[in-house]
């Protein structure tokens, strides 16, 4: 049987669900939403705008909006793309290939972007470039060469309780030595886990601001660089700020206990096991006891 199963979210783009991870690819609320909100907001294109050349890693590139949502801004630019994607299952971008409401959403150009790479897994149109590294994202990276850094990574797996792998403390070092200066890793998850060890890396770490038709939700996701970000320019837009109390706080519970994988070949289960060993002797808040004071908190 098939453990992708297509469905249509709420803005009417195309989605999937594994049956494999039990989990979907994105939001029930709209897949295209969710990466414009969460992977080109954040990556606040303009200040790449004096740029000659950017360079974009998409870890887990899946149906690809994330980058989609990307190129549409900067192919209208003269500002040169060097891409690269890490993904392991190809059956993603092409069942999306095949379904109309999908091609319906894209220029002919990224179109043409995602055919290419599902034909050859190559790009190229113009001074632009760009390569799908298909395969364990862990082992592939090293494909990439060492002196190419990236000024928008986009960290896009399955959840950490499901793909733990891809969030490792040794993972996310990897990433964080491949990131350009003035570059911005970003992310959907809010998770302590990640965010800590985007800290140990010697990232700092912003808050995605909510959607207004989320504000229900404390934080969309995590945007993490090696240079700090000017208030002003954190502001402006408000497409994300700095940490809240509640956020600073998860980090001293023992959800922040890192996904270790000192191999890079551990499987999910390994590390997911490990961890739990490592909160069950740690001396961190309970993170029960957060999450009920800040819950309280609220309702008062």
């Amino acid at each position: 049987m098939d453990d992708l199963k297509k469905h249509t979210t709420k803005d009417g783009s195309l989605s999937l669900y594994s049956l494999c991870y039990e989990e979907g690819f994105h939001d029930k609320d709209g897949a295209l939403r969710e990466s414009t909100a969460k992977y080109l907001l954040p990556a606040q294109l303009e200040q790449f705008s004096n740029n000659e050349k950017i360079v974009i890693l998409d870890v887990c590139m899946g149906l690809g909006y994330n980058t989609g949502c990307i190129l549409e801004k900067l192919i209208q630019s003269n500002i040169k793309i060097e891409w690269h994607g890490l993904e392991i299952d190809q059956r993603p971008l092409k069942l999306a290939l095949n379904e109309k409401t999908f091609q319906r959403i894209w220029s002919p150009k990224v179109l043409h972007f995602y055919k290419c790479l599902e034909k050859s897994g190559k790009w190229s149109e113009g001074f632009n470039e760009g390569t799908i590294h298909w395969g364990d994202a862990r082992q592939k990276i090293y494909e990439i060469k060492d002196s190419l850094s990236f000024d928008l990574i986009l960290l896009d797996p399955f959840s950490p309780q499901k793909c733990p792998e891809l969030w490792s403390e040794e993972f996310i070092s990897l990433l964080t030595k491949r990131l350009s200066f003035e570059g911005r890793l970003i992310t959907y998850s809010t998770a302590a886990s990640i965010r800590a060890s985007f800290i140990r890396a010697g990232l700092k770490i912003y808050s995605i601001v909510p959607s207004i038709d989320d504000q229900n939700k404390w934080s969309a996701g995590t945007v993490a660089m090696k240079k700090g970000i000017e208030r002003p320019f954190i502001s402006k837009k408000c497409q994300f700020k700095d940490l809240s109390t509640r956020e600073v706080e998860h980090l001293a519970t023992r959800s922040s206990i890192p996904y270790r994988d000192p191999t890079g070949r551990g499987n999910s289960k390994e590390i997911i096991s490990t961890r739990e060993l490592e909160q069950s002797k740690s001396q961190l808040i309970n993170t029960s006891s957060w999450r009920k004071r800040w819950n309280t908190a609220q309702k008062q």
